[in-house]
């Protein structure tokens, strides 16, 4: 192959099947293990994967009647199955919240799997292979994301494959390679819709650049997107008559997010976009060091480690771009990431599941460094790319040690609200994104937030009674600020009325900066600084109880007038 360094004689034997194992069943023993170490199946990011466990549960009862969901068609109905699976095994039996991080760490090994044959195939080099999947577990996000239970590591598992794929046999693409990429493909964006984007156009774009005659250049494409469209057709007609099913159409554009209070592009999301692509690498254990403009040392380091393997690939790469085989994984990697990050421009560019296969070019740069490092320094060059490969997965790990222990913790934190605050008599006013909200619904039930559908205190169900104090400004984006804070108002003042007492969790001391901070894009600065001066101005409030996890909490009441 054009990558392939000289000479490695011995490196180019046979083991294929004993490394894939290998990575397959340690990395993903190795990835659980971290999982029982942290005790933490959010891993810190979002409490997304709290309510996709609490989707997943009828997937897993009552499979024959639970909901498809398009934009996640394949997730629930796969991995509910999987989570029977684990049941039968005694794995954490009857928590889908934590089975999911098992089911993804799994996920994660069979990915690293697909790293060290797409690289061992274009460098016949199986020391290479093999660090290249040792970097590519030890990337903040794809670590991050292997060990906890957000919804998007099946996915892309099999959307990097698809890419790994391509790669290699885009190079010299044939009918039978084409349909075999794209149906792999559909798989992926059958799990998750939104993993579509970034890479359908960098596959086009492949097709049409390793083909030198025009007519297979529109042929090719349009054969992918045919098998794309098949694909969509297959799983529609399988799912025909079940709850929630939809046909080809609508599996092929589900919207998901397109409108929303995320979507849209701003000037403040560049600075988002920066964060996400440094996060991708390092981890945020070694913050505020420097501070410089706002940047920490993190940053700095983890974008200028990024820019340093770039050049080194496209120094090995350049010179040979008219070479199909080098074209093809350069406009599969290169593609996804330049279509990717204008998409996440537009959604949430610093979320890990939207920069996980955006960024997974930096895989294939490592790969073309490392063929580099080899051919300068022979060994030892290797020998320091592993050493700095092991530095950034300790450098990870050791930056999720302060995320330690908090399922434990907020169990904890959840029985002292219960034994503090009369769930059948409170009301609590959470931000949206708060850890309270999250893990008070996963122990009392979720619902819906406000208090138009209450009866007067006391109440038993629901057992978990909430406003979210920027519920509003999520669900009406389109709603003036005056009318936000209207709704707020009446929201609070009808849960009063009804006999209730209103617990703010954390929201009363918080400055307009801190709540910027916690509420990041979907908000502006005017938007909180009228929802806080509402509470401050129509209300007072007196300190309840602190908790160590939950924050301080006050008990509302109205103002006098």
């Amino acid at each position: 192959m054009v990558f392939a360094p000289s000479p490695a004689p011995s490196s180019r034997e046979s083991g294929h099947v004993a490394d894939a194992a290998l990575l397959l069943l340690g990395g993903t023993g190795f990835l659980i293990g971290v999982i029982l170490w942290l005790d933490n199946a959010q891993g810190g990011l979002t409490g997304n994967g709290v309510f996709k466990s609490m989707e997943l549960r009828p997937w897993i009862d009552d499979p024959a009647n639970a909901p498809l969901y398009p934009a996640n068609f394949l997730f629930y109905p796969v991995y509910g199955a999987l989570c029977r699976v684990l049941d039968g095994l005694g794995v954490f039996a009857g928590d889908p919240r934590r089975q999911i991080a098992v089911l993804n760490a799994a996920s994660a090994g069979l990915c690293l799997v697909a790293v060290y044959l797409m690289a061992r195939r274009l460098t016949e080099d199986r020391a290479i292979a093999l660090l290249a999947a040792l970097f590519h577990g030890a990337c903040s996000f794809v670590l991050l994301l292997a060990i906890t239970n957000e919804d998007i590591m099946p996915s892309y598992t099999l959307t990097f494959a698809s890419m790994a794929l391509a790669a290699v046999w885009f190079a010299a693409p044939s009918a039978p390679r084409v349909v075999a990429v794209a149906a792999l493909f559909s798989l992926g964006w059958l799990f998750e819709w939104r993993l579509m984007f970034p890479t359908l156009p960098a596959m086009l774009l492949a097709l049409w650049l390793c083909e030198a005659r025009p007519r297979h250049r529109v042929l090719w494409p349009a054969l992918f997107v045919s098998t794309m469209a098949a694909c969509a057709s297959i799983a529609a007609l399988a799912a025909s008559g079940h709850p929630g099913a939809v046909g080809p159409l609508g599996l092929l554009w589900t919207g998901k997010a397109v409108i929303s209070v995320w979507a849209g592009f701003s000037s403040a999301k560049v600075g988002y976009l920066w964060d996400g692509m440094a996060a991708y690498l390092l981890g945020t254990g070694l913050t505020r060091v420097l501070g410089a403009a706002g940047w920490d040392t993190w940053r700095v380091l983890s974008l200028a480690a990024a820019a340093a393997i770039a050049a080194a690939a496209l120094r090995l790469a350049w010179p040979r771009r008219h070479d199909s085989r080098v074209r093809a994984p350069l406009a599969v990697f290169g593609g996804t990431f330049v279509a990717g990050e204008i998409f996440n421009l537009y959604a949430q560019p610093q979320d890990p599941q939207m920069q996980v296969n955006v960024m997974a070019w930096l895989t294939m740069g490592w790969v073309l460094a490392l063929v580099a490092a080899r051919r300068r320094w022979g060994i030892r060059g290797l020998a320091i790319a592993g050493g700095a490969t092991m530095l950034l997965l300790t450098h990870n790990l050791w930056s999720l040690a302060p995320l330690r222990g908090q399922d434990t913790k907020w169990r904890h934190t959840v029985e002292r609200l219960e034994r503090e605050a009369d769930p059948s008599r409170t009301v609590f006013l959470l931000h949206d994104f708060d850890w309270t909200m999250v893990h008070a619904a996963l122990h009392w039930g979720l619902a819906e937030p406000g208090s138009e559908t209450l009866g007067p205190a006391p109440q038993a169900r629901p057992r978990f009674k909430w406003i979210g104090f920027t519920g509003d400004v999520l669900r009406h984006p389109d709603w003036t600020v005056e009318r936000q804070v209207a709704a707020l108002r009446d929201q609070i003042d009808r849960a009063l009325a009804l006999g209730y007492d209103v617990l703010v969790v954390r929201l009363w001391g918080m400055s307009l900066g801190e709540l910027e901070t916690a509420t990041g894009m979907i908000a502006s600065s005017r938007q909180l600084e009228a929802l806080r001066a509402l509470l401050h101005e129509r209300y007072t409030a007196t300190p309840a109880f602190d908790d160590p996890m939950a924050g301080p909490v006050h008990r509302l009441r109205p103002a006098a007038r």
